[in-house]
């Protein structure tokens, strides 16, 4: 099944892509702008490309969670392709898949998926390590809660920690509705960048009424908060997010990162499927690739 696998949206990005997105502003520095103003525009450009990153890995999981509930066990018999039409590289990695107890009946049960030693999608994110996932029931019911801890994970080489609590809010059929909860999330680069997150998204799954899932639609919405070295950002889902259920990305909305009182804007355009967005902050506008 690909849609959930596929929300990459910027998880190769690393500290070093950060750093260049502050360079590249820094250059078009506005001779009229202190030199004050132009450091909190380009630490915002700094912290908004680093949530972007951080939220995708945990959006990520959430997905990951999702998938394999829906693949075991599909709410009402409506199983999603396993590839979407749209997807330019069908490979998806799945990882190894086992549940404590393993019949569909009892639970709680535990799932875990092992990546093992490194498994590497179509668009090339490696995933490396456990995720164990503690069900309290079948995630179509309501006030269902899937528990998600990591053992030795990383993502393209980043280290992720802490813990996501997924909660079924609504299943009822004129609304489908989930949250998610990252609390002591911390993430670990390579050259040694680290950031911790915590969180709260709500995710209102739309289906449409039909039993074709080509139509389906996420729509996000939600708050967060950033801390790495350049303080603590909080960031704010302003305008609803939204992605296709066969699109890897978000098409639509809009995020605002705030840093020290001065806040960027990372606008995901119109509804068209693809990795662009335009980040805004103060009088320096860029489009980047996700």
């Amino acid at each position: 099944m690909k849609h959930y696998f596929n929300t990459n949206k910027v998880l190769s990005v690393t500290a070093l892509a950060i750093g260049a997105i502050t360079i590249f502003f820094a250059c078009k520095k506005d001779d009229a702008k202190s030199g004050a103003d132009d450091k909190k525009d380009n630490n915002t450009i700094s912290a908004a490309v680093s949530e972007a990153n951080v939220n995708a890995i945990y959006e990520d999981v959430f997905n990951a969670s999702i998938d394999y509930n829906r693949r075991e066990l599909p709410p009402g018999g409506r199983k999603a392709p396993e590839q979407a039409d749209t997807d330019p590289n069908p490979n998806v990695c799945y990882g190894v898949f086992t549940a404590e107890p393993g019949d569909v009946l009892t639970y709680p049960k535990t799932l875990t998926i092992d990546f093992e030693n490194g498994c590497t999608d179509g668009r090339g994110i490696t995933r490396k390590g456990k995720l164990k996932i503690k069900l309290t029931s079948i995630l179509w019911l309501q006030d269902a809660k899937a528990t998600v801890t990591f053992e030795n994970y990383f993502v393209n080489g980043i280290k992720v920690e802490g813990t996501v609590v997924i909660t079924t809010t609504s299943w009822l059929s004129a609304k489908k509705t989930f949250t998610y909860t990252v609390t002591d999330g911390k993430v670990t680069y390579p050259n040694g960048y680290t950031a911790t997150y915590s969180g709260t998204r709500t995710v209102e799954y739309k289906d449409n009424n039909t039993v074709d899932t080509k139509d389906d639609l996420f729509e996000i919405t939600g708050n967060a908060l950033l801390k790495d070295s350049l303080g603590t950002a909080t960031v704010a889902i302003t305008t609803p997010l939204k992605r296709g259920l066969i699109c890897p990305w978000i098409q639509s909305g809009e995020v605002t990162v705030t840093l020290n009182g001065h806040s960027g804007k990372l606008n995901y355009g119109n509804g068209e499927c693809d990795k662009k967005a335009i980040l805004t902050v103060g009088d320096k506008t860029k489009e980047i690739t996700l």
